[in-house]
């Protein structure tokens, strides 16, 4: 009897130092114990994803989720699997690419190696620095077209949250000789008639949003009067932190520089103005931490009165923690242009560069568009030629998408840097190089005929511009509502 007392006891102790050998002996998690579903996530919109490991695991999502507790859109989140079980989380699928990529660790893994922001998940995946630190599942996605349109005319980006075709539409509208818009000038007289009927359209457009939609009129402003016109959503969380979307309205009057000025104005500023519209529509859908503001501004082409006044006037206890412009873009990658993605307040560092900005940039657009080339393709430019090789107008520098810190601000985005010291981004493109710069010239169709090219027809690249640019801007706000970025000064 005593022993087989001794061998019980015996074994009772080897029970730990078993159970560690037999934990160490447990497989890795691979992508094969991994069940994603449905079999193919839909493009560019928020949707339910079921997530079913057949064992403990940990699974990182490099994509936007809608957070179930708060409401809020997050960055990202990694599901812990303490042993075979399912989640379902609700995904922001990638908008412009044909696949999106799980990462599957051991359970508790929170470590996770990423790729760089100019690079793709699938370079990430196939170069050196990427070892095993984790497995991975790519799972396919696909943005369904809207019926009835060809990919010609822009279908591959006529759908989701945001749309590139939408844009268009809005543009074709705007833009029409007898839609009653055109001639934006200033505006150089008091209630001028075009300004106005622009500012009630766009108020209206605000408040089917369900956003706070005003005019601010500055009666002390000389002509060209500052007029404005804003649609607001308050934050849940932080209200008195505002973040600000905006574009410029006005267009240069006639016996503007350098091409004598413009009647339509629709590259400069016609698409910025639809593309933060677009963005706006999208976004209005959620709660945010933070106060979103999305402006329309006056006077850009006469010396930012009507940015200044705004700013001028911003409530007591307010901060703004980021700005966020479009100007003069929409003629530029996919045709044979380079997009120009200005960040200022430029700092002085030996780098000179907000690198915090421009590396979170870089990474949502690469984790939403084929662009990881193309963006390096861009830095090797902006780093050897500078802004002359940015705005060549002779296709010496296709497939390009400079992210730089900017040392030479041009709109709207400069006075909030200057004034108020945050960090702000201008998405622009070829403006010096546009023949049509500040000229009669100015209209969609002249956009058209640019954005042409052996890859698509001008339509289809316009569209699919106007696509990158807003979804850019909604994944900016996504991000930065979460977390702020502040001047590395």
């Amino acid at each position: 009897m005593r022993g087989c007392l001794s061998v019980h006891l015996a074994v009772l102790l080897l029970l730990p130092a078993l159970s560690g050998c037999m934990a160490q002996d447990e497989p890795e998690p691979s992508a094969s114990d991994l069940v994603v579903s449905p079999e193919v996530l839909s493009g560019a919109r928020f949707q339910y994803v079921e997530f079913s490991a057949r064992m403990a695991m940990s699974v990182h999502i490099p994509y936007f989720v809608l957070d179930a507790e708060s409401g809020y859109v997050t960055n990202g989140t990694t599901l812990h699997f303490d042993a075979k079980g399912t989640q379902s989380v609700q995904m922001l699928a990638p908008s412009n690419l044909g696949s999106a990529h799980f990462l599957v660790g051991a359970a508790g893994q929170h470590d996770w190696p990423m790729r760089a922001t100019n690079q793709s998940w699938a370079e990430w995946f196939n170069s050196s620095e990427f070892g095993s630190a984790y497995s991975y599942v790519e799972h396919p996605v696909f943005r369904n077209p809207r019926s009835g349109i060809s990919p010609e005319e822009g279908a591959n980006h006529s759908t989701g949250l945001v749309d590139g075709y939408s844009v268009f539409e809005w543009m074709e509208m705007f833009t029409d000789d007898n839609s009653g818009y055109n001639e934006r000038w200033g505006p150089l007289i008091w209630r001028d008639p075009a300004y106005e009927r622009a500012l009630g359209f766009l108020l209206n457009e605000f408040v089917l949003m369900g956003l706070d939609a005003q005019i601010h009129r500055y009666v002390g402003s000389p002509s060209p009067f500052a007029v404005n016109v804003c649609g607001y959503k308050e934050g849940t969380l932080y209200p008195d932190e505002w973040l600000v979307l905006g574009a410029h309205l006005d267009i240069a009057e006639i016996g503007s520089g350098p091409g004598g000025g413009t009647h339509i104005g629709a590259h400069d500023n016609g698409a910025g103005v639809a593309m933060m519209l677009e963005a706006a529509r999208g976004l209005a859908q959620f709660d945010h931490r933070r106060t979103m503001a999305v402006c329309f501004w006056s006077n850009e082409e006469n010396g930012y009165d009507g940015v200044d006044r705004w700013i001028d006037n911003i409530p007591s206890g307010v901060n703004i923690t980021n700005y966020l412009n479009i100007d003069s873009a929409g003629v530029n990658f996919p045709g044979e242009y380079t997009l120009v993605v200005d960040v200022i307040p430029d700092t002085d560092d030996e780098l000179g560069e907000q690198w915090e900005f421009i590396h979170m940039t870089e990474w949502l657009g690469s984790n939403n568009n084929d662009i990881a080339e193309t963006m390096r393709n861009g830095r090797d430019l902006y780093f050897s030629e500078g802004y002359a090789g940015m705005k060549d107008h002779d296709h010496t520098h296709p497939n390009t998408i400079s992210v730089h810190e900017s040392q030479r601000g041009r709109s709207d985005y400069v006075r909030f840097a200057e004034r108020l010291d945050v960090v702000s981004m201008d998405f622009g493109a070829i403006t010096g190089g546009y023949d049509c710069y500040h000229a009669p010239c100015d209209t969609l169709d002249e956009m058209l005929d640019w954005m042409e090219n052996d890859n698509g027809t001008g339509q289809q690249n316009l569209c699919e511009s106007f696509d990158l640019i807003s979804w850019w801007v909604v994944n900016l706000f996504f991000h930065l509502d979460e977390t702020p970025i502040y001047n590395e000064d």
